[in-house]
């Protein structure tokens, strides 16, 4: 359901999140000397890296977050890089070979490539805007409602802590529960320069989400010497694949879809150091490693994974020596992990820690879970035929693929990935190996989307080069010379028109339906109850003419209640639908509440947080899951005055 928002709101909160997407990574890319490609495909994940330090570092020191503090410490970040790379030049530990990639692109190719860059973006904003159903509509999936308060917590605190956002729902001394924050680091940076609301604050930041992993595959192309075909045909291809960018999203994991998106970019980093040791590549390999951890702590392990076929591709052709490439990595690794201590002494207590991990334990048979890899499908009931024509064909002609031909064996280990977690989910080592995906089939999937969105895009570019291979022999085409010339453009135009064609309009409807299933608003969610419904969002609104400030709100964990928070900035008791380990003062009110005026326990916790009201929506994040037995049929209780109702909602005033 929507907040109030304007159109124009929205649009300056997208283009908000652009600068700021840009900006930061922007100036510590060109100080540490990144050009061309690898400087536009670096510069989101610099971003992240220098959002993602600057929170948790000034969270220990004592200042606040906000937008000055940030620009300081991306300043400071861009100055370090920069005497990095200076102090390489001036002691000779750069080396001194040309930062080029291998491959010539003429300047028509990278306006091409552009282009498909910002065509793969506009249908990225196409389908996200055409699932909301409007520009500030409520995201409704499980994981939501966490992002939007944490992003709310920081703007308003200046808390960048990889704790504190977590304390809106897990508030008890000791509670607070670790969570990787670059993304609501940058996120409470769009939401207090734009104004806007959390949720148009959250679609702002979702809109590019696909026009970032083309960006991401075209950098990673052209770093190892791919055509500009390729290059171009892989962004398409990103745009358009539902396992890409858009799955994740569908199902509220906005910070995993972010570090799915940013995944390729550590291949772009590794390869730049390898292939010209120093100090400035160096230095860039550890600022990514670091935003990728900062973005979510599984891209980093996606990353490895993905490069270990890199890494076996060049050992085998004899372009460098493990011993001798791991001893030249580590220094920079040793580095990252002193910078990016607080994420990783935070991963280590969380895993150690009380909040339970439970398994989903998939058993899909074998020939489905093969299937959805090849049909680029997992919440959409029809396949995207035409992706999948052209995966087979990127890997029948991947002996093409030159030095990316190492992206064929990263399809299959993380293909095989997924059908053991798919397939095979409920055993204890397949458990224990997936864990950094929580043991989730459809975040797997969403990694092996990265090298099969690449074959697929391989397969397009093969395409394209026979029908320019046989249109170049018609006599009139060798008898024009200017059309010779331009039949390598000609062709693929051609080519992605036609595709455009066939899929009707790159599979834009059907991926707006799978996103559409993150807000309730397609096709499959219309026999379900919206956690949040639009007046729900009136009653909170409401709500603000009888908060005081320093109260807690005693509301259900289980409606669209705990988005109050992120909405308005009363804090509720339950700030999240996570029933994991909740504080024990809110599990006991949501038993007892109604025990208030004979069970001195209920009025002591009351008093310990500071509850003044009550307010109730309607449904159930899961219809399975029913209202705690301590706040049901409040109605004619003499301690509380019902003070506004609708056909959703109810505020009650506890009178003390």
């Amino acid at each position: 359901m929507p907040t109030p928002d304007t159109f124009w709101t929205y649009l300056s909160t997208i283009s908000v999140y652009l600068v700021v997407l840009v900006v930061p990574g922007g100036l510590i890319g060109v100080a540490a000397g990144l050009r061309g490609w690898a400087l536009a495909g670096l510069t989101p994940l610099l971003t992240y890296t220098a959002i993602g330090l600057a929170g948790p570092w000034l969270g220990l020191i004592g200042l606040p977050f906000n937008p000055a503090t940030a620009a300081a410490c991306t300043a400071l970040l861009a100055a370090a890089a920069y005497g990095l790379r200076r102090l390489g030049q001036a002691r000779g530990w750069n080396s001194k070979d040309p930062d080029q990639p291998p491959t010539e692109w003429t300047g028509r190719a990278h306006l091409a490539v552009g282009a498909c860059v910002a065509l793969a973006t506009v249908l990225s904003i196409i389908v996200v805007l055409n699932a909301s159903g409007g520009a500030s509509a409520v995201f409704q999936r499980w994981d939501t409602v966490f992002h939007a308060n944490g992003i709310r917590y920081i703007a308003e605190t200046g808390d960048g802590s990889l704790f504190g956002m977590s304390t809106i729902n897990y508030y008890e001394p000791g509670g607070a529960q670790f969570y990787p924050n670059a993304y609501h680091l940058v996120g409470a940076l769009v939401y207090s320069i734009s104004g806007a609301s959390i949720p148009a604050t959250l679609n702002g930041i979702t809109v590019p989400i696909a026009g970032i992993f083309a960006l991401s595959l075209v950098a990673l192309v052209r770093q190892f010497g791919g055509r500009a075909v390729l290059a171009g045909s892989s962004a398409i291809v990103a745009g358009a694949a539902t396992t890409g960018a858009y799955e994740s999203v569908s199902s509220g994991l906005l910070p995993f879809a972010l570090g799915i998106v940013l995944t390729p970019l550590g291949a772009v980093a590794l390869q730049r150091f390898l292939t010209r040791p120093g100090l400035d590549t160096g230095s860039v390999l550890a600022l990514a490693a670091i935003g990728l951890l900062a973005a979510h702590s599984s891209a980093l392990f996606g990353a490895i994974l993905f490069c270990v076929p890199q890494l076996l591709q060049r050992w085998f052709q004899r372009e460098g020596k493990p011993l001798k490439d791991i001893l030249r990595v580590l220094p920079f690794g040793v580095l990252a992990a002193l910078l990016a201590a607080p994420h990783l002494l935070g991963a280590l207590g969380f895993t150690s820690g009380s909040y339970p991990y439970t398994p989903w334990a998939s058993k899909i048979p074998v020939t489905s879970a093969v299937a959805q890899l090849l049909t680029f499908r997992q919440v959409l009931e029809h396949p995207q035929v035409w992706l999948s024509l052209l995966l087979v064909f990127g890997i029948f002609m991947v002996r093409t693929l030159g030095t990316l031909r190492w992206v064929g064996l990263a399809a299959i280990g993380l293909s095989g990935l997924f059908v053991l977690v798919a397939c095979y989910g409920a055993n204890p080592w397949v458990i224990a190996f997936s864990r950094p995906w929580w043991n989730d089939r459809y975040r797997l999937m969403a990694l092996a989307a990265i090298p099969l969105c690449l074959l697929a895009g391989h397969g397009l570019a093969e395409m394209q080069r026979l029908l320019a291979r046989a249109v170049s022999k018609w006599s009139w085409v060798q008898e024009n010379p200017r059309t010779s010339a331009r039949l390598g453009l000609a062709t693929a135009v051609l080519t992605v028109v036609a595709l455009g064609g066939v899929t009707n309009g790159f599979y834009t409807t059907a991926n707006a339906t799978a996103v559409a299933y993150a807000y309730y608003n397609g096709p499959r969610s219309e026999n379900r109850e919206v956690p949040v419904t639009r007046d729900e969002v009136a009653a909170m609104m409401e709500l603000k003419k009888y908060a005081v400030p320093g109260e807690k709100v005693l509301n259900d964990r289980l409606d669209g209640t705990a988005w109050l928070y992120a909405i308005t900035g009363i804090r509720p008791v339950a700030g999240s639908y996570d029933p994991g380990v909740p504080p024990k003062d809110a599990a006991y009110l949501a038993n007892h509440f109604r025990e208030y005026d004979r069970n001195p326990e209920v009025r002591a916790a009351v008093e310990r947080l500071n509850v003044r009201h009550v307010l109730l929506g309607h449904g159930s994040i899961k219809p399975e899951m029913i209202r705690a037995p301590g706040i049901r049929d409040l109605d004619g209780l003499p301690f509380l005055r019902r003070e506004y109702a609708n056909p959703d909602a109810v505020i009650y005033t506890l009178l003390r």
